[in-house]
């Protein structure tokens, strides 16, 4: 998926919504929709691999986001209720 958002999108397609999760273990991942691929969310995971990438930081998902997808819209943040870590933003 990953690659696919990078180099291999075809002409014309854009992503259009960016969400930034955060799981109970504290963990943040990237969840985008883009206008190729319909109306549902896809988590974006590790090109070489069937796994989702995860990142430590919120700051580094909006970082990758931003520099690596060259996204410039509206990214919305969705802590998970109840964490207290400041260390993960």
């Amino acid at each position: 998926m990953e690659r696919e958002l990078t180099s291999m999108r075809p002409l014309g397609g854009t992503i259009t919504d960016v969400h930034v999760h955060q799981h109970d273990t504290g963990k943040w991942l990237i969840n985008v929709r883009v206008s190729w691929r319909g109306t549902s969310m896809y988590h974006v995971g590790l090109y070489d691999k069937k796994r989702i990438r995860l990142y430590k930081k919120a700051a580094s998902a909006i970082r990758h986001i931003i520099l690596g997808y060259g996204y410039d819209g509206v990214i919305h943040v969705h802590p998970y209720p109840g964490s207290r870590d400041e260390a993960a933003f």
